[in-house]
């Protein structure tokens, strides 16, 4: 078995490496794991896979293995994604093609669209464009945020609505866009796909080994890093306001879990789309107390949205003019859900409670929200 993984250097491109890996060994597949992954600073791509492969957060299982039987499954191409050379081709015939590569970015600021559509969806198309003659599959790893303004229960088909959904960001906008690409395509190709998608990540929740571990910290551990910082900076906290809708929630999902359930689905050939999200949404009223209880700020208030918003202080306008205007959309979205009964049968979906998601903000605060950079 053939497998290419892009974005194996992400926060779930890593994971999804470690369970490729792990199902090698375990099931005694003959197989080859083809990495794309660029140098990085003074790293080569090499260096930057063994380092995920021998730190203190690899799978204990995988360190037991060593980096010596581990890198005999691996084969590494250092480039670019959108500069594969063509001699590539002969060595992923027949392969599975994992697209986990991504540019994760909520701005809502207009200079940045153009950048988010390139790193996503015309990335997309010179991949696929590129080897589907050669490949045995392809599957896109999208977002459950593709989804748009939406309210009720949300399906695991975003492609046969009769409507486009409304989306809240150019990041949404262009996976959506590369959602649609992917499948319009391969179904013209007669090539299988599948596009699997995640929700908000955190950190690990199965098992007790590196349990709450995350490489990066994004969406709600910004929140939780910027007042977690305001609280240790200033000796008078200043009132913060919060515009937010008190009845919708944040899908919030375990990144080790995403990563086991992407290797469990991509070899069946009857699902082409699934949401890959938690039984319930954590409500944002909540969410935010327990965040603010954890990082000690305890001066803010909840309000409804309004047209005219002027700042009272310091602290509020340093927020809204840095991650709140990012967030603040979701956080007066409409309430929704999913439907999770196909994901649950697959693997059993991790409860995400009020201490489960406090130790998570509490595992941020002790490594000072601090991201891992390979």
């Amino acid at each position: 078995m053939k497998i290419i993984l892009t974005g194996a250097t992400g926060v779930l491109g890593s994971q999804i490496m470690y369970e490729i890996l792990e199902l090698f060994v375990k099931e005694s597949i003959e197989g080859k794991l083809i990495l794309i992954v660029r140098g990085k600073k003074k790293k080569t791509a090499l260096e930057r896979i063994n380092q995920l492969l021998s730190s203190s957060y690899t799978p204990q299982f995988l360190r037991d293995i060593g980096l010596e039987k581990l890198d005999a499954y691996i084969e590494i191409v250092d480039t670019d994604l959108d500069a594969v050379e063509e001699n590539f081709s002969t060595t992923i015939e027949g392969a599975y093609f994992i697209h986990s590569a991504g540019y994760v970015n909520l701005s809502t600021d207009e200079e940045h669209r153009e950048k988010i559509f390139e790193e996503n969806t015309k990335i997309t198309k010179i991949i696929l464009n590129n080897f589907h003659h050669f490949i045995k599959k392809f599957i896109y790893i999208g977002t459950a945020f593709s989804s748009g303004e939406r309210s009720g229960l949300v399906e695991n088909d975003f492609h046969n609505l009769g409507f486009i959904p409304k989306h809240r960001n150019a990041y949404e906008n262009a996976k959506f866009h590369s959602e649609n690409f992917v499948a319009q395509r391969c179904k013209a190709l007669g090539l299988p796909f599948q596009i699997l998608r995640p929700s908000v990540i955190c950190g690990k929740m199965l098992g007790d080994e590196n349990r709450y571990f995350i490489s990066k910290y994004m969406v709600f551990y910004l929140l939780a890093k910027f007042f977690y910082f305001a609280s240790q900076r200033i000796t008078e906290q200043e009132n913060v306001r919060f515009i937010m809708n008190k009845e919708t929630g944040l899908n919030i999902i375990a990144v080790d879990y995403v990563a086991k359930v992407i290797v469990s689905v991509f070899r069946r050939e009857d699902i082409q789309q699934l949401n890959i999200v938690s039984h319930k949404s954590l409500n944002l009223v909540k969410g935010l107390q327990l965040i603010m209880d954890e990082v000690g700020y305890s001066n803010y208030a909840i309000v409804p949205n309004t047209p005219h918003f002027e700042y009272h202080n310091i602290t509020e306008k340093l927020y809204y003019e840095s991650i709140g205007k990012h967030l603040k959309p979701y956080l007066v979205s409409s309430a929704k859900e999913y439907n999770t009964t196909l994901l649950n049968s697959i693997l059993e979906i991790p409860i995400l409670d009020d201490e489960t998601f406090t130790q998570m903000i509490r595992y941020g605060k002790l490594n000072n929200f601090r991201d891992i950079n390979v």
